[in-house]
């Protein structure tokens, strides 16, 4: 069994962390009453939060492909969140926003490190018990 890396559990943990806050409820918590964003935003937040947890335990498992995957999720969080941090309707709600933005860079810093991608990378050993 290959042992985790400390950067990979915690850009796992940063993920999950950022996949949740990509579903509207959050949002409804920490900013009632302000106006709520298309339904374009909504939508394609549901769908990267889903995606973006099915990645989390992917890089926690350690798979090959939850490297690339990781990367993507973390980009389409920058990309969608980059209007937020400048036309948010609070200066709160633009903070937040930009603090997931930070959160998504580090996860993308995290997941390319040396020994992150060694991890990612080495196939799984075949266990020797039969």
């Amino acid at each position: 069994m290959r042992s985790r890396p400390l950067p990979v559990t915690v850009a796992a943990i940063l993920l999950v962390l950022l996949s949740l806050f990509d579903f509207p409820f959050p949002w409804l918590l920490l900013f009632p009453g302000v106006e709520e964003p298309p339904a374009f935003v909504i939508y394609s937040g549901i769908v990267l939060g889903i995606v973006g947890l099915a990645v989390a335990v992917g890089l926690w498992m350690l798979k090959k492909w939850s490297f690339w995957a990781s990367i993507v999720i973390s980009v389409l969080n920058l990309l969608l969140g980059a209007l937020g941090v400048l036309m948010a309707p609070t200066a709160a709600m633009r903070a937040t926003v930009a603090v997931t933005e930070v959160v998504a860079v580090l996860i993308i810093v995290l997941v390319v490190l040396p020994s992150s991608q060694r991890s990612l990378e080495t196939p799984a050993q075949p266990s020797r018990v039969r």
